[in-house]
């Protein structure tokens, strides 16, 4: 089973989750999928069970702080970056993202970007 950890809006949770299901590759997956709303509870929850990805849906310094604490607690777990800002796109090669895309996500895209997971 894939584990993995989703901080973000509640918005942006559930368009990830729902396009997540339409994708043909992962819609037989068995995944478990944990959400965060805050930046408090994210940072619990990464430290409490280690995932096999990190998918941050947080616009500018709100993802990129979520990115840094990431990296830092779950070194060597891919972390896919999307946010609204293309700008932060540079930051996330910095920063060792597997994948940073701007907002909004494709099929496509979803589906290059959960391929840097397994």
């Amino acid at each position: 089973m894939m584990r993995l950890i989703l901080y973000g809006t509640e918005s942006d949770q559930n368009e990830f989750i729902y396009a997540l299901g339409r994708l043909p590759e992962w819609y037989y997956r068995k995944m478990q999928i944990t959400g965060y709303l805050d930046y408090d509870s994210f940072i619990t929850g990464l430290r409490e069970t280690p995932p096999d990805g990190i998918v941050i849906s947080m616009n500018g310094a709100d993802g990129m702080e979520g990115v840094i604490a990431a990296k830092s607690i779950c070194e060597n777990v891919p972390v896919l970056w999307f946010s609204d800002d293309n700008g932060f796109g540079i930051q996330s090669y910095r920063l060792g993202c597997a994948y940073f895309h701007q907002k909004p996500v494709s099929s496509k895209i979803l589906s290059v970007a959960m391929a840097k997971c397994e």
